[in-house]
């Protein structure tokens, strides 16, 4: 690894006060402007930066202000005689610093059709074949790499601001000289097979050296030996199953489970907590393998592919809740690192070879998978004098990720931040993800400079993000939203996300919270059908006729998980979020992701050959992303409607009530508390979307402070379901309505704090926690009525 340790590229980092810090060529003038170097919670966003120069006294400045005023009276009669009504206006930056001349105030619709048209899919083909033109893990000379390739293009493309934000964060990596490896041994030591240490390359692009060979992201290092048993997909009730219905002690048990259905983390969680020794994943083609063929030759994952990730919690581990700055406390790492066995993924042509060795009962029917093999559960192997051996090297160390954040200043918002955010780096080559999002994202930010450059400035102020060390478990972005949490807490309005912006060519496919449904709707009713062959005109058009469950609205989803750099967003800090990309029929292919997830096959040729060859379905994102954020940013009522939140959480109370109430009668839960409580926030979002409906369609429009008043209502709404105290034990998450589960990270519960709480109950007899049930309960009425508190023109 010491090649990716070394830092030797063409730049000179340089740091600001606020731990960011722009790029400069060798050679440049050390001389930066003060503004290129201004810290996100110091810009001046609607003011100019005044210098005061030394050796003026008060004689200079009566001068000046005397002259000031004839020049004033000039200015204004010439103004006054000439230029009442011309419509030539000079609109000036939220700086104050420069001045934009417009030939017209663009409407909303021409601003709309602007980002439509311009869009460049050939654009976009050239980012990713740029991007993905070698390995860009996070912290490695890949990944800085394209960290100054962003910087360097964002600023090309002529944005109000561009800036790098460091964080110096514990990372995993795998050993490159001694790479983990699964063996298959004898009873004497001999070696029957060992697992691929790295991936063998199928074409040229997967040919290349700077490829890490296969590992899980902080699995601890050690070495586990005995007996293997199959463990489904590491659910917990998969575990259940096993201790329970078949009585198998997995106390130092070397355990294998097929990727899918939950976070890889949850399933090294659930092995630790039942006493296993070692924990082996690995891609089923049942979940990864449908077709006859295999990459290279189609999109499906070949027996020698494999998926990468990382099995820890989000953000630093060194600096939990708070920012990993220079001057942050960091904690020893034997204090934070929760995983204290070894994990390691490997191909399922590799799985074979030793799951058809295992000997115990056959596995019940769901639990089979499409290998060749008859699926037993173990414990042990048929051939007795057989042994399993895991070894896995990976270490932890503190390297810099990085994060690059771009700026687009309100005229009249300034302060109120519509933000999009996409991660850059990847496991490996990344044509999906993330990279299909960054070149997105970075062929919007050209279009919006290009917007900039002849007058067309959005009202509040939209932040470009590319995010460092998503993979790694969100890191970047959770650093970034803890170091700026009471800015973004106070003034952002929507984080609007695409991990990556295409798995396949077949329908959109969203998570969002209740708040910005409506707005996506109407991003998709403006933007065209990518699919020519279909009678449907518009996006929305489609996305409902693809995939509506009641016919009336395209679905989506509320569980925002924390998959994605959205978590951070959503679950800590209340920015109503979206997360968003096109895939693949599900009722077709009942899979669990795109079959190459996190594998080194994961090339700009499976991209161009497989996913979205003519990148129609790439620069259809770009327009969404682009309409949806342009809208956000001028509505002068945001389009938010509180109503469905306050559907969603009586929907969700019902079936807490279907579920668990006749438990609940028996123990006095309060249920009737929670019922009444929804009850009145339903009546208070009916009030104020009535209220908000009159503004929108009077004939005399509405001040801007009143609209004002309307939106940070609008915007709060969301942070009123933030609890500051958190979840019972979990301390990070902090929405009272959705947050991931306990059990699998990917999704989310409705109402976790109760949900989690419930399952212990259930599952683990834990009867001590109905006082903790009961209280999680009460937290939640008490929240969902200060929610409705929030919408009335008091609320005290």
């Amino acid at each position: 690894m010491a090649s990716d340790d070394d830092n030797s590229m063409n730049f000179i980092r340089s740091r600001s006060p606020s731990s960011s810090y722009s790029y400069k060529p060798l050679g440049a003038d050390d001389t930066d402007s003060h503004d290129e170097r201004q810290p996100f919670s110091n810009m001046t966003l609607d003011s100019e930066d005044v210098y005061q120069k030394p050796g003026w006294g008060r004689k200079q400045f009566l001068v000046l202000f005397v002259c000031s005023l004839l020049f004033m009276a000039v200015g204004v009669g010439i103004g006054f005689g000439v230029g009442r009504n011309h419509s030539n206006q000079e609109i000036p930056t939220a700086s104050g610093a420069e001045k934009e001349t417009a030939t017209s105030p663009p409407s909303g619709s021409h601003a709309v059709d602007t980002i439509l048209r311009n869009i460049n899919k050939e654009n976009i083909k050239a980012n990713l074949r740029n991007y993905t033109s070698r390995p860009r893990m996070s912290g490695t000379s890949g990944g800085y790499e394209l960290v100054q390739i962003l910087y360097n293009s964002w600023k090309s493309f002529g944005i109000d601001e561009v800036k790098v934000a460091p964080y110096d964060v514990l990372m995993s990596y795998p050993n490159r000289t001694n790479p983990n490896r699964l063996q298959l041994l004898t009873s004497s030591g001999d070696l029957v097979f060992q697992s691929a240490l790295f991936e063998p390359a199928l074409d040229s692009l997967s040919n290349n050296s700077e490829i890490i060979p296969p590992f899980n992201a902080f699995a601890a290092a050690g070495i586990s030996e005995g007996d293997l048993v199959y463990v489904n997909y590491g659910r917990i009730e998969d575990f259940r199953y096993l201790t329970l219905n078949k009585s198998i002690d997995l106390k130092g048990k070397t355990l294998i489970a097929r990727y899918g259905k939950i976070f890889r983390g949850d399933k090294v969680k659930n092995a630790q907590r039942y006493n296993a020794s070692g924990i082996i994943m690995y891609t089923d083609p049942s979940d990864f393998n449908r077709g006859n063929t295999t990459y290279p030759n189609s999109w499906w994952m070949p027996p020698s592919g494999l998926q990468r990730g990382t099995v820890g919690s989000d953000g630093d581990y060194l600096t939990p809740l708070y920012p990993a700055t220079d001057y942050a406390y960091r904690m020893d790492e034997s204090e934070v690192l929760q995983l204290k066995i070894p994990a390691q993924p490997i191909s399922y042509g590799d799985a074979q070879h030793f799951l058809s060795e295992m000997a115990g009962e056959e596995a019940p029917p769901d639990w089979r998978g499409d290998l060749p093999i008859t699926y037993k559960l173990g414990p042990g192997f048929s051939n007795s004098s057989l042994r399993i051996r895991l070894e896995v090297n990976n270490f932890e160390e503190k390297r810099t990720v990085e994060n690059v954040i771009g700026y687009i200043k309100g005229k009249t918002e300034p302060d109120r931040y519509i933000l999009m955010g996409n991660h850059h780096d990847a496991w490996v080559f990344g044509a999906i993800d993330p990279l299909s999002g960054t070149a997105v994202l970075s062929e919007l930010v050209r279009v919006f400079g290009d917007m900039l450059k002849s007058g067309t400035r959005p009202d509040r102020t939209i932040v470009f993000c590319a995010w460092g060390a998503e993979e790694h478990g969100l890191i970047g972005s959770t650093e970034w939203v803890e170091e700026y949490m009471k800015v973004l807490y106070e003034r952002a309005v929507a984080y609007l996300n695409v991990d990556y912006a295409v798995d396949y060519n077949y329908v959109l496919y969203a998570g969002t919270s209740p708040l910005l449904q409506d707005s996506l709707y109407e991003a998709t009713k403006l933007v065209p059908n990518p699919d020519s062959s279909s009678s449907a005109k518009t996006l929305y058009d489609a996305w409902k006729a693809r995939d509506s469950s009641d016919g009336a609205e395209p679905s989506v989803y509320y569980s925002l998980g924390s998959g994605s750099d959205m978590a951070t967003f959503y679950q800590r800090a209340g920015v109503p979020s979206i997360d968003m990309w096109f895939t693949y029929d599900e009722n077709k292919w009942d899979i669990l992701s795109y079959p190459v997830y996190h594998s080194a096959y994961e090339t700009v040729y499976l991209y161009e050959n497989f996913i979205d060859p003519d990148y129609t379905y790439t620069a259809t994102m770009a327009q969404l992303w682009g309409v949806l954020a342009w809208n956000i940013a001028n509505e002068d009522i945001l389009k938010y409607d509180v109503r469905r939140y306050a559907t969603a959480i009586t929907t969700f109370i019902g079936s807490l009530k279907k579920t668990f109430g006749e438990k609940w009668a028996k123990q006095n839960v309060n249920i009737g508390a929670l019922e009444s409580a929804a009850q009145n926030l339903t009546a208070e979002a009916a009030t104020f979307y009535n209220k908000v409906h009159h503004m929108r369609s009077s004939s005399s429009a509405a001040s801007v402070l009143q609209n004002r008043m309307i939106n940070d209502r609008l915007t709060q709404f969301e942070r009123a379901f933030i609890d500051c105290e958190g979840l019972p034990g979990r301390p990070m998450y902090k929405h009272v309505m959705f947050a991931p589960s306990m059990y699998d990270s990917y999704s989310d519960n409705s109402f976790p704090g109760i949900v989690d709480t419930m399952n212990e109950i259930e599952h683990q007899h834990a009867v001590e926690k109905w006082a903790v049930l009961k209280q999680q309960v009460s937290i939640a009425t008490f929240t969902i009525q200060s929610a409705a508190n929030t919408l009335k023109d008091i609320g005290l």
